[in-house]
């Protein structure tokens, strides 16, 4: 095949959203109006490669621009001053990347095949925030604490066997307490369950989702107050310590509620016991159980992000700076997932993010050669010792009488 042919791997990264997918999103007049070089387009490539490379700084940005050749012909010219960076950073608006999220998001989902995870249950969306913290003498406007900054990212991502996708994204100074964003992130949704953290607890929210139908589960705070309804026989073997309908809240501070809940006592992944509270009456307490269990995908997801992007330092200080960089990052998590849908993929997503850093400039069919490539060598990882095993065979031949063996010091059964 002629090698002119073949697409570098950059190419396919950004298929998902060339350059008139850009253009039809954003749909601003003179967006680069008097723009020779630095396009809103160029630069979203350039933030991109910063994102997938970790660069620290934009200063580090520009020279690798002009010590990158095959950035140099794919960005179409050599160089770009740190100023210009800079600035472009901080004059766009953050609501064209949010746009172009959302679009990479759609298309995701466009390709997600969405078998139960229980039942019916086509999809979990689990909904958690995470906060970025930030030097107040730098970002004043981020203030939260008397001498802390820090802004927020409230997401819901969908969840299925297999793939976890960032669904919805609020970005906001860290003020904002994370029940305040319930109705941006849940939308009635009949064949999907709503999983999230006891800082989204509003028993508002819980009777509004109640009367509109909207299925929910997590976890109660431990100064809820809680009427026993009914109770069922809890199954220890399934993990099932407590099986209760109940209401929450006083009614002397008016928070009691008029709708019923469940409230289920069970495990987390890691054993340790959990009070949920759901609306959903039609699933066994172990559905609900396992349901939960899934709140670690979201959790995964922001370790992904904060370890292998640029998500934890900012190249500019204003708040539309920090905010394009967040939504360009995110934009940068969903090309990664639409790439491995594209070549079908199962393995994890950081393989994919580190053979596209060292294939970024080469032919795809190299990519996707390496990425599915077997390895050179089979190891049978550590081994668990037999020790049931080891000790039956001591014990028979103590008595078989084949003793003198265990009196002697040098004796070890695991040499044997």
């Amino acid at each position: 095949m002629d090698k002119n042919n073949i697409k570098p791997t950059i190419n396919e990264l950004f298929d998902a959203i060339n350059k008139k997918t850009f253009s039809k999103l954003i749909n601003v007049i003179d967006l680069d109006k008097y723009v020779k070089k630095l396009t809103a387009y160029k630069f979203l490539q350039l933030l991109i490669i910063a994102q997938l490379n970790e660069t620290k700084s934009l200063t580090r940005l520009s020279k690798k621009l002009r010590d990158t050749k095959e950035l140099q012909t794919h960005i179409q010219f050599e160089a770009i001053s740190t100023s210009q960076l800079s600035r472009k950073l901080g004059q766009l608006s953050p609501k064209l990347f949010e746009k172009i999220f959302h679009h990479l998001v759609f298309k995701i989902q466009a390709q997600m095949k969405n078998k139960p995870l229980v039942r019916d249950i086509g999809r979990l969306h689990v909904i958690d925030s995470s906060t970025m913290s930030m030097s107040l003498s730098q970002y004043p406007w981020a203030r939260f604490r008397k001498t802390k900054a820090g802004i927020r990212l409230h997401l819901r991502v969908v969840v299925t066997k297999e793939i976890t996708a960032p669904d919805k994204a609020v970005l906001l100074p860290a003020t904002h307490a994370d029940r305040t964003q319930m109705n941006a992130l849940i939308e009635i949704d009949p064949d999907a369950i709503y999983l999230f953290d006891r800082g989204y607890t509003d028993y508002k929210q819980f009777e509004r989702l109640c009367h509109e139908k909207g299925r929910f589960i997590t976890r109660v705070k431990k100064n809820a107050q809680i009427e026993v309804l009914s109770e069922q026989v809890p199954d220890p073997s399934q993990h099932i310590f407590k099986d209760q309908d109940v209401y929450l809240g006083k009614e002397i501070t008016g928070t009691k509620m008029t709708q019923p809940l469940r409230l289920i006592e069970t495990k987390d992944i890691e054993g340790n016991l959990v009070t949920i509270i759901t609306n959903c009456f039609d699933l066994s307490a172990k559905e609900i159980g396992d349901l939960y269990r899934y709140r670690w995908k979201i959790e995964t997801f922001f370790k992904w992000m904060k370890q292998h992007l640029k998500i934890k330092t900012f190249y500019g200080q204003s708040q539309h700076a920090v905010y394009n960089q967040i939504w360009i990052a995110l934009i940068t998590y969903c090309l990664h997932v639409l790439l491995q849908q594209k070549v079908g993929y199962k393995g994890p997503l950081l393989e994919v993010n580190d053979t596209l850093k060292n294939l970024l400039f080469q032919g795809f069919d190299t990519f996707v050669r390496s990425l599915f490539r077997s390895p050179t060598r089979t190891s049978k990882g550590r081994r668990k010792y037999d020790w049931e095993n080891e000790f039956l065979l001591i014990e028979q031949q103590f008595n078989e009488g084949e003793v003198s063996h265990l009196n002697d010091l040098v004796y070890d059964p695991l040499f044997l």
